[in-house]
This record gives C-alpha cells, structure tokens and sequence, in this order.
C-alpha cells in the first residue's frame, strides 16, 4: 500500500517508517513545499473557509464545530478526485 506524505519530521521517523514496514505501507514523499502535491490541502482550505466567520461560544463549541465541518469535508470524494486527475492520471480509480 502507498502512502502519500509531506515531510513532516515524525514521517521519516525511524519508529514510524519500521511499523509502516510491517503494516505494508511505503510512503511517497512530496517534495518541500508543494502544497499543489498534497491532497489534504484543499480541504484544509476550504474547513479555514467554513470555519472563519463563525463565533464560537467556547472551546467545546469550537471543536464540534471544527470537527463536524471536517468530517462532511472530508467525505467529498471532489478533493481526491481532482487531485488523483491531476496528478495520478494513470491511476485506475476504485469505486
């Protein structure tokens, strides 16, 4: 299995990279500050977006919000869809 990674330093971490081994799972790095390279961050995008205007009462109504608002986010298929046709075009999607 791949996975696509930044550079995030506990990625290339000695403990993370053996248990990705033994799971079955290589990364692929991006290189250093390719945000267009990243799937995620289109949704990281849009989630500041939805989340800016909003005045939270506190700090539990500000983490349901946030993690209501990432979890709808993230179930559109779009955000990968387009990044796997830009970037991954011979990749033959599973549905």
């Amino acid at each position: 299995m791949l996975l696509t990674a930044d550079n995030y330093g506990s990625h290339h971490a000695k403990l993370t990279q053996q248990r990705a081994g033994e799971l079955g799972i290589e990364f692929v790095f991006i290189p250093p500050y390719s945000p267009t390279l990243n799937a995620i961050e289109p949704l990281w995008k849009s989630l500041k977006r939805d989340i800016s205007p909003e005045i939270y009462e506190d700090e539990d109504h500000f983490r349901e919000f946030l993690t209501e608002t990432f979890l709808q986010l993230s179930h559109r298929v779009s955000f990968a869809a387009d990044w796997i046709e830009t970037f991954l075009p011979y990749i033959q999607r599973l549905r």
